[in-house]
């Protein structure tokens, strides 16, 4: 509920503090005085849009604060709110508050946190329930009439499995839809991805081939140097006459083996000599073999050179080698792989689709049956209220049309009004007359006072065009709806003010030139006094009397 509100120069208030009460709250005063300036300012305050000229002439800036307080824990809905935007309380009260500049700077917070103004509207239609003249008024809106029909007919997790199995339903149309879209660009990547799997496919890659093709190609470029330095080798190592290595090693071998008979530390020479003998052997040998075997094969040559041609114009499209090459080639051929299980997928998530569908208008036509037996319950209790709220002649009704499958299920309701005979019903939106907008919300809150979560309710206008029993059966209604809901009323009527359980006037008042609006509690005497001039516009003993009579304590 409201608990405090404080006004600071904002139009004709300097400052006004207002401490509420559960309960019926009624506002009075004369026409004129400023209590739609209060309204106006606790309408900013939950969100509504500012503008400089609501600052108070004279002053730097206007700031509105509200504190609401919430013993038995916040309503669902504002919780929600709250947890999506990261707005934590760490107790059962919190405040939001708006700034405006005289340069028309607009500010708002909750719990001292800048908020967009955006947030605190959201968390504003939690809060206060404005009807009459102002903006705050949920009901008219489609979506939460919806809502609180289904409060209404006890059908609120319906609604809940109504939800999630079309979120679910959306979710595979969605998946559906990504594998039906095959446009030409991807058709186009396809058959490209096919020719360059073809393409590496038939090139037929070794890993380690390009190294041996290119010792090859240099090999056989080179046969005839090859053949004439291996000669040259083979020679000096093996057939010089007379100045052959091998020779030498021979000459030098013996003079060793005949050392060694002289002195035991030169038989190392021996097998030193020796080995280098073997080695010269081994070498000769290998170079009369790459004699004998270097052939000098053109077309050889020009096979190998057209390989490594193709191989390096692989490596320019795929990889830098062939081991990239043929890891590119294996990426492709799965990306191919995927497309080409497309139409088994699909198959698999139509079949899924078309049981989710099924499931999904199941669950909608049996809230649909709900909803719309509530509807008739809740068309005749609405009426049954606003009969003897001054509207004899008046019907409420909840039409309910059908529309496609959505997350709301298969119904589009909408609040319907004939506010007088022979009319036919209008959305309830479009109804024009403030005093009848407020006897309607007044006759909808006393049957939704259980399933709505919204803790303050405001009413202006809503004595407009009323009295006698009239007057008494809205100051009824107020009072029973009062028990549930903190209930504040800006009134006329002596009735409705007597009924309240908390009773401020709202005056103008003239200082130093300058008129300012003020707002004081009324307690005994003045409240005596101000019920009897709401009945006949003066204090007269009649009207005190008749005043006492309606303040009498209510069993």
């Amino acid at each position: 509920m409201l608990e405090t509100l404080r006004i600071q120069n904002y139009a004709l208030i300097d400052e006004v503090e207002l401490e509420l009460r559960p309960g019926l709250v009624a506002l009075s005063g004369e026409t004129g005085a400023g209590k739609s300036i209060i309204l106006g300012a606790l309408n900013m305050v939950l969100g509504a849009r500012a503008s400089n000229e609501l600052v108070r002439e004279g002053a730097k800036s206007a700031r509105i604060d509200a504190v609401f307080r919430f013993p038995d824990g916040l309503p669902e809905r504002l919780a929600r709110i709250l947890h999506e935007h990261e707005i934590e309380l760490d107790q059962d009260e919190f405040l939001v508050s708006r700034t405006i500049t005289a340069e028309g700077r607009s500010r708002a917070y909750i719990e001292g946190r800048l908020v967009p103004v955006s947030v605190l509207s959201e968390v504003g239609d939690e809060l206060v329930d404005l009807h009459g003249q102002h903006e705050h008024q949920s009901l008219l809106r489609v979506d939460r009439q919806l809502d609180l029909l289904d409060a209404f007919a006890d059908a609120q997790a319906d609604a809940a499995r109504v939800a999630e199995l079309t979120a679910e339903l959306r979710g595979l149309d969605r998946r559906i839809e990504e594998l039906e879209s095959v446009d030409r660009e991807r058709e186009r990547r396809l058959e490209f991805l096919r020719f360059e799997v073809s393409e590496i496919d038939q090139a037929g890659l070794e890993i380690g081939e390009e190294e041996e093709l290119r010792s090859r190609r240099n090999l056989i470029a080179n046969a005839e140097a090859v053949v004439r330095l291996s000669g040259q080798a083979y020679g000096a190592l093996y057939e010089a006459d007379g100045q052959a290595a091998v020779d030498a090693i021979g000459i030098a071998s013996a003079a060793a083996d005949e050392l060694a008979a002289l002195d035991e530390r030169f038989a190392a020479f021996v097998q030193q000599l020796d080995q280098i003998r073997n080695e010269i052997d081994s070498i000769a040998t290998e170079l009369r073999a790459f004699i004998q075997e270097v052939d000098y094969d053109p077309a050889e040559l020009d096979q190998i050179n057209q390989r490594l041609m193709q191989i390096a114009n692989l490596r320019r499209k795929y990889g830098d080698s062939i081991e990239e090459i043929l890891a590119y080639r294996a990426q492709a051929a799965e990306e191919i792989a995927g497309y080409d299980q497309r139409d088994a997928r699909l198959a698999e998530l139509r079949k899924r689709r078309a049981d989710a569908l099924a499931e999904a208008q199941a669950a909608a036509e049996a809230l649909s049956n709900k909803r719309r037996d509530a509807a008739a319950k809740l068309g005749a209790q609405v009426t049954e209220i606003l009969r003897p709220l001054g509207m004899k002649a008046g019907a409420f009704a909840v039409r309910i049309d059908r529309v496609d499958l959505c997350a709301d299920g298969i119904d589009r309701i909408e609040y319907m009004l004939a506010a007088n005979a022979g009319e036919r019903p209008k959305p309830l939106r479009q109804v024009a007359s403030g005093g009848e907008i407020s006897r309607v919300m007044l006759a909808l809150k006393t049957v939704f006072a259980r399933a709505d979560g919204i803790p303050t309710l405001v009413f202006d206008e809503i004595d407009a065009g009323v009295g006698g029993v009239v007057a008494n059966r809205v100051a009824d209604t107020l009072r029973q709806l009062a028990e549930t809901h903190q209930t504040i009323c800006i009134t006329h009527l002596a009735q409705i003010a007597a009924v309240a359980d908390t009773h401020f006037r709202v005056e103008k008042v003239e200082e130093d030139g300058r008129s300012r609006s003020t707002v004081r509690p009324l307690r005994d005497k003045e409240r005596v006094e101000e019920v009897a001039r709401l009945l006949d516009g003066s204090v007269s003993d009649v009207s005190v009397k008749h005043a006492r009579s309606l303040l009498k304590p209510r069993g």
